[in-house]
């Protein structure tokens, strides 16, 4: 069976929107209309295969991703080359157009959401914050070709140290990472898709990265080619400026967070609307409103690094976004299993550590660094200079005296502290 499916996908390659009957007298006269049915069918089921029309006036096509797939078996120096289609970012209309079908968009909030969700807003990325700078940090770098492993990743995020034997632009890589998701995570309360915002998140993934520290955090003045595709992005500058405009305004549009994200994933790079830093770029923004939905993020850190350079190459020479939406699709409910223990831990936050938090960090850093010890009384005395209701005080005291005693060279970047800060810290018993 696994010879004629094949036969019939080559078949309907070369002949898309083809009937059944054309089929099987082109690719097995021989063989019964029932098993060329079955096949068919059996093509169809396994996704890859598009079927339209009804008895006689059926017509197979291959599917979207097996499309990019058979188009890429072509080496990219013999494909047809291509420039950058208006059309492709202009017919695209928000909460109308769909990358991502009902039925997956529903898949991916369910994988996603937090049941119940916590609240407010932005306290469930908090909590998961020390393990996503670790593991979108290491995935993102790892899909750009750094050969930091998860550990080292670990080790540079949180001690500062880097790998030995290693180049130190890898470092350099990660380090960005960390500070573009810690950025988002800080103002997720202000952050939205805006030109800003893209800037910023552009200038802090390639501090110290480009050859020209200019181009860092603006639009690109120059054209820029793309390895292994035979694909020219726009190389005016004023057509780079306009349609940037048009893509800010497009995905700030956009209502459901997984449409919005993938939509960057897929327009960002496509523009390559900066220098360099524009697939980094893109997936960073790709989890903006994700975490401001409280949903789990998009690591990466199971993406399929082939088919994810595949499916963008999809999207540069064909517009076809089937094989970077399967990669995207398939990568997040992975991604969303990953912070389920998480997830669960956040739906009953202490009150401390959402409504006070700012306070928290303040107080503990202050015993940790000026007094080198939990001082309850100066903490209650801060927490009255500082507003908390009286009936508030002694828990958020009480709690900031048991963050205090967990504190380890392991955990203590949650307030922004080093492990030296903990040297002569004298924890009091609580």
């Amino acid at each position: 069976m696994a010879s004629l499916d094949q036969a019939i996908l080559d078949y309907i390659a070369a002949n898309p929107s083809t009937g059944r009957d054309d089929i099987r007298r082109n690719v097995a006269p021989e063989t019964s209309p029932t098993t060329i049915w079955r096949a068919l069918k059996r093509l169809v089921d396994d996704g890859q295969l598009e079927v339209a029309g009804q008895a006689r006036a059926t017509r197979y096509s291959l599917a979207g991703a097996a499309v990019v797939r058979d188009h890429l078996k072509t080496p990219y120096n013999q494909r047809r080359p291509v420039t950058y289609q208006r059309d492709f970012l202009d017919r695209y209309i928000p909460n109308k157009t769909f990358y991502i079908a009902e039925p997956d968009r529903t898949r991916l909030h369910e994988a996603g959401r937090p049941a119940p969700p916590p609240a407010p807003a932005g306290t469930y990325a908090r909590r998961i914050l020390e393990k996503l700078l670790i593991d979108l940090s290491w995935a993102s770098s790892r899909m750009e070709g750094n050969t930091y492993d998860l550990l080292e990743t670990e080790q540079l995020i949180r001690f500062g140290k880097e790998a030995a034997g290693k180049d130190r632009k890898e470092a350099i890589m990660i380090i960005n990472h960390k500070e573009a998701i810690q950025y988002i995570v800080d103002h997720l309360d202000q952050i939205t898709i805006s030109r800003a915002a893209l800037f910023d998140i552009h200038a802090l993934l390639s501090d110290g990265l480009l050859a020209d520290p200019a181009n860092a955090g603006r639009l690109r003045l120059m054209p820029v080619g793309i390895s292994y595709s035979n694909y020219s992005p726009l190389g005016d500058q004023f057509s780079i400026e306009e349609e940037f405009t048009i893509l800010i305004e497009k995905a700030a549009a956009i209502a459901d967070p997984f449409e919005q994200s993938f939509f960057l994933l897929v327009h960002i790079p496509y523009l390559q609307a900066f220098a360099d830093i524009n697939k980094r770029t893109s997936r960073i923004a790709a989890n903006i409103h994700l975490l401001k939905a409280d949903l789990a993020p998009m690591s990466f850190f199971t993406m399929n690094d082939r088919d994810y350079i595949d499916g963008l190459i999809g999207i540069y020479e064909l517009n076809n976004v089937s094989l970077l939406r399967d990669a995207y699709i398939e990568a997040y409910m992975a991604s969303a299993e990953n912070y389920r223990v998480i997830r669960a831990e956040v739906e009953t936050p202490e009150k401390a550590a959402v409504a006070y938090r700012d306070f928290v960090r303040t107080a503990v850093r202050r015993c940790v660094r000026d007094w080198r010890r939990f001082d309850a009384a100066r903490v209650m005395d801060m927490a009255a200079e500082a507003g908390i209701p009286e009936e508030d005080r002694q828990d958020v005291v009480d709690y900031i005296g048991r963050e205090i005693t967990g504190l380890h060279e392991g955990n203590v970047i949650r307030y922004r502290l080093n492990p030296e800060d903990l040297a002569d810290l004298a924890r009091a018993e609580v």
